[in-house]
């Protein structure tokens, strides 16, 4: 699997034109090659990552990228801990939290995707009897008391989500039922069967499931909770010391793979969604269909201090998920992102 997947991304980018190193770059110590064990999903969620893989950006700043492909971000965490990987996405869920406050030397660094209003990319989901009941926009969680919800992780993006639209109108889950465990193909079987009534589903899954009949998308994320953090890149605080050049390079690669992501996002650029589609196994029609509600990456790469904080505090204070929160300084490492930032602004290789 892994062997098809690199292959199928070095494919696409010798058609992207990838570029071999002149000698007077090679010969620049901080383009020296580096090799980065980066954990990721094979999702849209990871496009920013994607463009840049695939279009050859990190190989041009001399960085040999070995992709781990995790079904979901926070499995990658005791491999990210453990040092076994360099660089990982990270879920903004109370597992990252727990593991930075029990003292793993793991830092966020960069942003990997946020809800920007009229952006978001988690869809709310109901019953089509629910739907046609009055739940058609975040006001209709007031009809939720006794319906079925499910939520496949407690301490996930979903449980946040949830639980901040239900305090919105004075509810909270034990004024539901819940079911936990179901993942969002098996909890789109009940709902198709009458017997789950709210579910998030990410796109492209909600928009597919509501053109199947399953149910209607009644509200998004963002209209949940603006801004949202959902994911991060983070990486061993020695990782971040010792290679800091290499770290310094995958920020600016990125950086540029953001840019393209977002603005084929607003555009739908054909080059972009082709390679999209190359790397999440989804048809280019149904990409093009579901923009603008991809993840939003900061083209700055910063994550949002704020809205990851309030996250922490949410997990710590409402749950009993996360005991004691991490200090502010245990979650952030900034100092490379700005680094990335002031040498792409001088000199940008990829213009």
């Amino acid at each position: 699997m892994a062997k098809q997947s690199i292959n199928r991304r070095q494919a696409l980018s010798l058609a992207a034109g990838a570029i071999a190193l002149p000698a007077s770059i090679r010969a620049d110590p901080f383009l020296a090659p580096a090799r980065i064990v980066c954990g990721s999903v094979p999702y849209l969620s990871s496009g920013g990552f994607f463009v840049p893989l695939a279009k050859g950006y990190y190989r041009k700043l001399a960085l040999d990228i070995d992709v781990r492909n995790f079904v979901d971000g926070g499995l990658a965490m005791p491999a990210l801990a453990a040092g076994e990987i360099d660089i990982s996405t990270a879920p903004c869920n109370a597992g990252f939290f727990n593991l930075v406050a029990k003292g793993a030397a793991v830092r966020i660094f960069m942003d990997r995707g946020h809800e920007a209003r009229g952006r978001g990319s988690q869809a709310i989901l109901v019953s089509n009897s629910l739907h046609a009941d009055g739940f058609t926009n975040l006001d209709g969680y007031r009809l939720a008391k006794g319906k079925v919800l499910s939520i496949a992780v407690m301490g996930s993006v979903a449980h946040y989500l949830h639980a901040q639209a239900l305090q919105r109108v004075g509810l909270s889950f034990a004024d539901l039922e819940l079911r936990t465990g179901l993942n969002s193909s098996t909890a789109l079987q009940l709902m198709a069967s009458g017997r789950v009534d709210i579910v998030l589903d990410p796109m492209p899954g909600g928009h597919v499931a509501e053109a199947r009949g399953i149910g209607r998308i009644a509200t998004w994320s963002d209209e949940i909770a603006p801004g949202m953090q959902l994911s991060t890149f983070a990486a061993g605080e020695r990782f971040l010391k010792e290679r800091r050049s290499a770290a310094v390079r995958f920020c600016m690669a990125t950086l540029q793979g953001y840019r393209e992501f977002n603005a084929a996002a607003a555009s739908g650029d054909p080059a972009i969604i082709k390679l999209l589609a190359a790397e999440t196994r989804l048809p280019e029609e149904l990409l093009q269909r579901t923009r603008p509600r991809w993840s939003t990456m900061a083209e700055d790469g910063a994550p949002n201090r704020d809205a990851i904080l309030a996250q922490q505090r949410f997990w710590h204070e409402r749950t009993d998920l996360l005991v004691r929160p991490a200090p502010v300084e245990q979650l952030f490492e900034t100092s490379v992102l700005a680094e990335a930032q002031q040498r792409l602004a001088a000199d940008n290789p990829f213009l």
